[in-house]
């Protein structure tokens, strides 16, 4: 199933600062946490690195010791790599910081600085799956007409607002979706059969999690990271329900946002209304 170190085509993958890059951690309750970070690229070796610029939540993760990550990378082709990494530590004012701040969106953009440079030790990468433009068009296929068999109820969270819905159900958007393995770490893979069936029910049709031999238990908390072209970045999550094993959904309860100008901010809930 897996392929031991970096070939060659992933090592320029990872290079190329256009390559989409998903970066997924855990908190110490085994929460998973997935966001796009397109600095990561290949320091030496298996050695990988990337540029710390609002991956508060993930820092936090890896900071507090939950080391076990992962790092989801894909072309415009749709061809991905899944690598399973253990985090190490954050460097400042050395090379390895350097090598950094001389990638392209840290050396040719005078808003964005690194905080530091987030090091970290990949020991394991999958082999390379491919989605077809057919397999992503008949998985949004199936996965509208799956949604009658998914139960909906009225929640008071993890509700998506109306601008998140009409982004979930376009058949362009890229949809990851993550989990914490039984080996504890996280892992992560396109879903293209993911679309809202309420505003906290998502249904999901299971091609691509059973063809990498991964296996989504009922009750199991998910992430899923949502990119549009806009760009615009949310990340929801809730627990993973079966249907059968072609089909499930998830029930939200967290939406946020991962977009300028606050990320991390939580949409899901109602705002208060200050008192007047």
């Amino acid at each position: 199933m897996a392929d031991i170190g970096l070939t060659q085509e992933l090592v320029e993958v990872m290079k190329e600062f256009e390559s989409p890059k998903f970066m997924v951690t855990k908190d110490s309750q085994g929460e998973p946490n997935v966001v796009p970070v397109l600095s990561w690229t290949v320091y030496k070796d298996n050695t990988l690195v990337y540029g710390d610029f609002m991956t508060f939540k993930s820092r936090k993760n890896v900071n507090d010791g939950n080391t076990q990550m992962s790092i989801l990378v894909f072309t415009a082709n749709l061809d991905s790599w899944l690598i399973k990494a253990d985090f190490e530590s954050y460097h400042q004012n050395d090379e390895i910081y350097e090598f950094v701040a001389q990638t392209p969106l840290f050396r040719y953009n005078e808003y964005t600085n690194a905080r530091g440079a987030g090091v970290a030790e990949a020991f394991w990468t999958s082999q390379k799956y491919g989605i077809s433009k057919m397999n992503v068009l008949a998985a949004f296929l199936k996965s509208k007409m799956a949604g009658r068999k998914v139960p909906t109820q009225d929640t008071v969270e993890g509700n998506m607002p109306l601008n998140v819905m009409k982004r979930l159900s376009q058949m362009a958007a890229v949809k990851i979706i993550t989990y914490i393995s039984e080996d504890g770490y996280p892992v992560a893979f396109l879903e293209f059969g993911t679309v809202p069936v309420s505003s906290n029910r998502i249904v999901v049709k299971r091609g691509e999690e059973k063809r990498r031999g991964f296996t989504l238990r009922d009750g199991t908390r998910v992430a899923i990271s949502l990119v549009t072209l806009e760009p615009a970045a949310f990340q929801l999550k809730g627990y993973f329900r079966k249907i059968d094993d072609s089909t499930g959904y998830i029930e939200l309860d967290c939406v946020y946002t991962c977009s300028l100008p606050r990320p991390g901010l939580r949409v899901d809930i109602p705002l208060l209304t200050p008192e007047v």
